[in-house]
């Protein structure tokens, strides 16, 4: 949710061009760059955990797959033809899996970095071996989170659907900051807890450990996707009224498979927009697929199965 749904949320009176959905689209065409946000890109959408807060475990059909290196450096080589202030913003090398399993996932991030572009990670820790912790620091990632939603063996392996060494991913999240530390790299490190009716009660305890072994905490407000039934796991945010979904103004996700879609929750790829191999980004971007699905965003009228039970959990009329 962008920060004109939040100050609306909290109490911030919004314009009068805004009591419509037509206002909000104007707005956010208006502010639409002809040059898309990479918002993230898949490397791959294999994943050894089952998150209770995740669709993919239980709902993803797509199949799973690598990202072939020539098609990574691709979409890499025209985002850094972008100007300044598009490129400069944050490219995400994930979607719906654990990037660190992707074989050439530590080249993907040097090869980004190298183009000029702000690589962040989001990662578990118990992947994030150290070897391949320091080829990713020397590879200049522009931050790495870490996703530790539990606060002991337990209660991790009931969010995340899989038990680890729990001792053994706090080691690793603390070598990780040796190393960042060591090599007097710009490399962010962030931990991650997505605050849910679940942990919500230990988010405190939570960012004092992670703060006093110097190591920077986020906790993420929830969001329960496109899943109604995933509502009940906490609680969330919903747009201001008549605000039709952002996402579509704001930016691109790249699958695995060079499928171009719309949002970060589309993780069957049922709404695609294109596919990098056959097209630019700007001009898929620019494309009928988009103009036509940000005219449905206006509307409310959605030929896709995804967007009608999303705009019912986060619309507010």
């Amino acid at each position: 949710m962008g920060d004109t749904a939040r100050k609306n949320l909290c109490g911030q009176k919004l314009p009068s061009f805004l009591n419509s959905r037509d206002g909000w689209g104007k707005l956010f065409e208006m502010k639409r760059s002809p040059y898309p946000h990479l918002h993230q890109i898949e490397p791959t959408n294999a994943c050894p955990y089952n998150c209770i807060m995740c669709p993919r475990g239980k709902e993803m059909k797509r199949p799973v797959g690598f990202m072939k290196m020539e098609l990574f450096q691709k979409v890499m080589d025209e985002v850094a033809t972008f100007p300044e202030e598009i490129k400069r913003k944050e490219i995400e090398l994930f979607h719906f899996g654990e990037s660190l399993l992707h074989p050439l996932f530590a080249e993907m991030n040097a090869y980004a970095a190298a183009c000029g572009l702000n690589t962040m990670l989001s990662v578990n820790a118990i992947e994030l071996t150290g070897h391949l912790a320091e080829l990713l620091v020397r590879g200049n990632a522009g931050k790495i989170v870490v996703s530790l939603d539990g606060y002991d063996a337990e209660s991790f392996q009931k969010i995340r659907g899989r038990k680890i060494d729990y001792n053994q991913a706090i080691e690793n999240i603390v070598q990780l900051s040796v190393i960042i530390k060591a090599l007097n790299s710009s490399t962010k490190l962030l931990v991650r807890m997505i605050s849910m009716n679940l942990n919500a009660h230990m988010k405190e305890s939570f960012r004092s450990f992670w703060q006093e072994n110097g190591i920077d905490v986020e906790i993420r407000r929830f969001f329960p996707w496109g899943e109604k039934k995933m509502v009940e796991l906490g609680e969330y945010d919903k747009y201001p009224p008549f605000m039709p979904c952002p996402f579509a103004w704001q930016y691109v996700v790249v699958q695995w498979n060079g499928d171009v879609v719309a949002c970060c929750r589309d993780y069957n790829a049922e709404n695609k927009m294109g596919n990098v191999k056959d097209a630019s980004l700007v001009e898929i971007w620019n494309g009928k697929n988009y103009m036509a699905f940000r005219d449905e965003m206006i509307r409310g009228e959605y030929h896709n199965t995804i967007c009608q039970p999303c705009m019912d959990i986060y619309y507010t009329e």
